[in-house]
């Protein structure tokens, strides 16, 4: 039979991977705002730099954002060590991205690397990195019929 402690342990898991779909959901959902608001109000996002608080990371979310039409990210490999109102972790992504000058399609991979805290109750990214490892860029035309993208998301 678990125990509290292991109960607890499992919930905050759940709670802490929520986080992590509900920010790709509102990365997917080209909402910036929405995706800082992941974020502790002090929370730090390094993406190719280093942007401090939620107005600067959803400000560097949306240039990030704006050169494509469409994005999905997959998330994978989640490895939480939770320890009380801290944890970190470490997953990994990949995404597909296509660009809003020609629809030619990009394929990203790569890790966040993640401290996050309970703030008043609910798990927030204290600090998220991106490491890039590695990415397909092609000059592919759109197909004729491009794929229509997740419902109520980004298309063209």
């Amino acid at each position: 039979m678990p125990s509290e402690t292991d109960l607890q342990e499992m919930y905050d898991h759940h709670c802490i991977q929520r986080l992590m779909i509900r920010y790709i959901d509102r990365v997917d959902a080209n909402d910036p705002t929405g995706a800082a608001a992941c974020f502790a109000e002090d929370g730090v996002g390094v993406y190719w730099g280093d942007y401090q608080g939620r107005a600067a990371i959803a400000e560097r979310l949306t240039g990030i954002l704006e050169v494509f039409a469409a994005t999905s990210h997959h998330l994978t490999n989640v490895m939480l060590d939770i320890q009380g109102d801290r944890a970190t972790g470490l997953s990994y992504v990949y995404a597909f991205h296509r660009y809003t000058e020609n629809f030619a399609p990009m394929h990203y991979w790569g890790r966040w690397v993640d401290e996050i805290k309970r703030i008043d109750g609910h798990w927030l990214f204290a600090r998220r990195e991106v490491v890039g490892i590695g990415q397909i860029m092609t000059g592919d035309p759109a197909p004729a019929e491009p794929f229509p993208g997740h419902p109520g998301r980004l298309a063209d």
